[in-house]
């Protein structure tokens, strides 16, 4: 997947309110692209590894969140004590990884946003 490709997903995220952060990482858990530039690329391997390694929760931006839903393909999980949102996660058609932290102010469910995740992560942009 190049930038422009990236831009098109970020442009269908938003058209939901609610999204903050979005990242594609690579089959080793780098930043390949990212909607936010103040990243820690430590702490993106440290959640790419608890997404591979199915565990219970997941941290990102200093806050634990508990996983939902992790199979072969995707991850959800919702931070459940500050209310500081949810995380959907899909693998791209590529074998990328594609993530999007939402906020709690939104109209989807997290199981919206990871359908809708999960759907742009596969989908054909040329």
């Amino acid at each position: 997947m190049n930038h422009q490709q990236f831009q098109r997903i970020i442009d269908d995220l938003n058209q939901y309110k609610g999204v903050e952060i979005v990242l594609l990482l690579n089959s080793e858990g780098e930043i390949l692209f990212t909607s936010q530039l103040d990243l820690d690329p430590i702490e993106i391997k440290i959640l790419f590894k608890a997404w591979k390694e199915r565990e219970s929760s997941i941290i990102f931006k200093n806050q634990r969140y508990a996983v939902l839903k992790n199979d072969d393909i995707q991850l959800a999980a919702k931070n459940t004590t500050g209310k500081k949102g949810n995380i959907a996660g899909s693998i791209t058609n590529e074998g990328d990884y594609l993530m999007a932290h939402i906020s709690n102010n939104t109209e989807l469910t997290l199981l919206e946003w990871s359908i809708h995740v999960n759907k742009l992560a596969w989908q054909s942009y040329s």
